[in-house]
């Protein structure tokens, strides 16, 4: 990956100390090997910098729509693609897939707010298991901590599932210009294959707690007491 910043005409530099600049060469302008460090780049502008209608570019996705060529010097040259689009196949049906592109950007709303009811209602029930475990007053056997071990599971991957959706809703809800942008699928696969990163017990420690066989605990006087009974013959 590697992304540039430009209004199509301006390009945006970084000097040694990291600041930016403004630069009127392709080949000055600083790339970025991450979408997420150029948007943190783009947000963190001074005020004289905001005058410019930056975007964001994908040299790659450039490349391979041929919007982009360099020249002998090493300079980039934008232009019109000149590579045919997916829309002109003769099986390709704009009016129908527009059509579905309405229907579910007129409903993008509605679904977001469903996918943050249900991600605060699953977060409600998670939070009623753990307080019914922790009551004093329930115990439970092997069989029904099993049970409730495979429902919070279940109910975590649904809580997981509603906020994936909500994420990647929001992302074209917000700017639906993001459309246009090929970028988006790999920030999409990010949200969904997001990795959790395990704030104290790691998988290791975790599997060793439930892989252990609880020991027997003794009280302290319970070998003397047994002693006793053994020499009494009672034992």
């Amino acid at each position: 990956m590697c992304y540039i910043i430009t209004d199509n005409v301006h390009y945006l530099g970084m000097d040694y100390r990291g600041r930016p600049s403004v630069e009127t060469k392709s080949s000055e302008a600083h790339e970025f090997m991450s979408w997420i460090g150029a948007e943190n780049f783009l947000r963190c502008l001074p005020d004289a910098f905001r005058r410019y209608k930056w975007e964001i570019v994908d040299l790659r996705q450039c490349e391979e729509e041929g919007t982009v060529t360099v020249d002998e010097s090493g300079k980039r040259i934008f232009g019109n693609s000149t590579k045919t689009t997916i829309l002109e196949a003769d099986d390709f049906d704009i009016c129908n897939f527009f059509d579905k592109v309405i229907t579910v950007m007129s409903q993008l709303d509605r679904y977001i707010a469903n996918m943050k009811d249900g991600e605060q209602l699953t977060d409600m029930k998670i939070l009623d298991v753990r307080h019914y475990i922790r009551n004093n007053n329930h115990r439970l056997n092997a069989i029904q901590m099993q049970r409730l071990g495979y429902y919070l599971q279940e109910l975590e991957r649904k809580r997981y599932g509603y906020k994936s959706g909500r994420l990647i809703a929001e992302m074209f809800a917000s700017n639906v210009e993001a459309l246009k942008d090929k970028s988006c699928i790999d920030k999409m696969n990010d949200i969904v294959n997001s990795r959790y990163h395990p704030r104290v017990l790691e998988d290791s420690d975790i599997e060793s707690i439930i892989n252990k066989k609880k020991e027997l605990e003794f009280p302290t006087d319970a070998f003397a007491t047994y002693g006793e009974a053994v020499g009494m013959g009672i034992g």
